[in-house]
């Protein structure tokens, strides 16, 4: 194993080699995530399924309503908003699970997606798997991805009152940082792979 030395924020020394192609598929695969996570966010505003769950719990709200009592105190909470009352008074229990489960499935895939990203990012550091100025580079992305889970409840907050739907300047905000993200990985990939080729 490469032996880890640190240049004053832990990154890893030296670069090991034969590990480039092994950070550009893990790479490759968050991409495809964050692309997955765009799109499922994209039919969650179709569906107006956005604010059906109204509280942030990063860690607890991993886990979906499991039990009828469950179901009806986040029911509950939603009949609070001014959504449920202008626009899906009368809504049934049924109704309100097929928006909440979109609105869960997208912040699990995002939770997912932070996994996806530190667990790997850690090995490949210990290892020194990564070349010089990558960890710094990587670390950024993953803030940017904890910054992008803080605008998305910011954005949600909007729609929880005087409003019926989020502010468009969130969504645009919370959209954009998402497509930077992306944009970020696969720049990150690409460079990666265009050093294995050249033998650098």
């Amino acid at each position: 194993m490469t032996a880890i030395g640190t240049d004053g924020i832990g990154r890893a020394g030296a670069h090991a080699a034969g590990w480039d192609r092994a950070v550009q598929v893990w790479l490759w695969i968050i991409a495809l995530l964050v692309l997955a996570m765009i799109t499922v966010g994209g039919a969650t505003r179709l569906t107006d399924s956005g604010l059906s769950i109204t509280e942030w719990k990063p860690i607890l709200g991993a886990i979906p309503p499991l039990t009828d009592a469950h179901w009806q105190e986040a029911f509950a909470k939603y009949k609070e908003i001014p959504e449920y009352h202008l626009v899906n008074k009368g809504m049934s229990l049924e109704a309100f699970k097929a928006i909440y489960w979109w609105e869960w499935g997208h912040r699990f895939l995002g939770r997912i997606i932070g996994l996806a990203f530190a667990l790997p990012f850690a090995v490949f550091w210990f290892m020194g798997a990564l070349r010089p100025g990558y960890p710094v580079r990587l670390a950024g992305v993953l803030g940017l991805g904890g910054i992008q889970g803080a605008i998305g409840w910011y954005m949600v907050q909007s729609g929880l009152v005087d409003r019926v739907d989020v502010s468009q300047y969130r969504l645009a905000l919370h959209l954009t940082v998402a497509f930077m993200i992306l944009a970020l990985v696969v720049w990150l990939a690409r460079e990666i792979g265009r050093h294995e080729q050249a033998g650098t």
